[in-house]
């Protein structure tokens, strides 16, 4: 139509061009609704993996009622092994078959939807100071994998998720060490506030063993938390 001048592309209102435009936002609504669909479905697998494969004593030792073992093993667990190979797997997918701005969007979706599902899970776990290594280990894998995707403002959250997993690492002795962490919003970018970081650190094994002393420190004495 264009080579025989029936329609001219610069007229915007022109009923080819003005169907043309309106074909081509229903295919970009279609395959936008197609791609969170598919994240949907992605995020279910990822949290049925978080229920069914982390084990009790994959981030408390004690948990097995067996002795430490003489070497620990300080590599991810199984699960952070599976999740990053699933979500991997379907960031692949999209490589070459899509624009980048595409792409990018669909990472960073599946990232920080990825990155609420982790928080979630953790707030399911009991964590103690030996199983904190194992934690550190995970939250540095899903780290390393989400390096991969080269975006900035989602590697903050992972960063933060990693810094986070820092707070069952500090032993019962050192519950004002403790406070301070979970007071120092700059070192969590501001994705966590204190009081988020309070309820991450309900998750330790000691925790009704230290809460009084890292209350004190917080709050001082006879203060009501939160």
């Amino acid at each position: 139509m264009v080579a025989t001048r029936l329609t001219d592309r610069s007229d915007f209102l022109d009923p080819a061009v003005k169907e043309k435009k309106r074909f081509e936002q229903m295919l970009d609504e279609r395959v936008a609704a197609g791609l969170n669909k598919g994240i949907e479905v992605l995020m279910t697998e990822v949290e049925f993996v978080c229920a069914t494969t982390q084990k009790a004593d994959d981030f408390n030792p004690d948990a097995s009622g067996n002795p430490s073992p003489d070497v620990m093993d300080i590599g991810p667990s199984e699960t952070a092994g599976k999740i990053v190979e699933i979500v991997s797997s379907h960031t692949r997918m999209l490589i070459g078959s899509t624009d980048k701005n595409m792409l990018d969007v669909f990472n960073q979706e599946v990232g920080l939807r990825t990155f609420t599902a982790l928080c979630k899970h953790l707030k399911r776990q009991r964590i103690s100071v030996a199983g904190s290594i194992k934690l550190i280990s995970d939250m540095n894998h899903y780290f390393s994998y989400i390096q991969t995707l080269k975006n900035q403002n989602l590697l903050q959250y992972f960063i933060a998720l990693r810094e986070l997993a820092q707070i069952y690492l500090v032993g019962a002795e050192d519950a004002k060490e403790l406070a301070t962490i979970i007071a120092d919003g700059d070192r969590f970018h501001g994705i966590f506030r204190a009081e988020d970081v309070y309820e991450y650190a309900g998750r330790r094994a000691d925790w009704f063993q230290i809460r009084p002393k890292v209350d004190r420190a917080l709050y001082g004495y006879g203060c009501c938390v939160m």
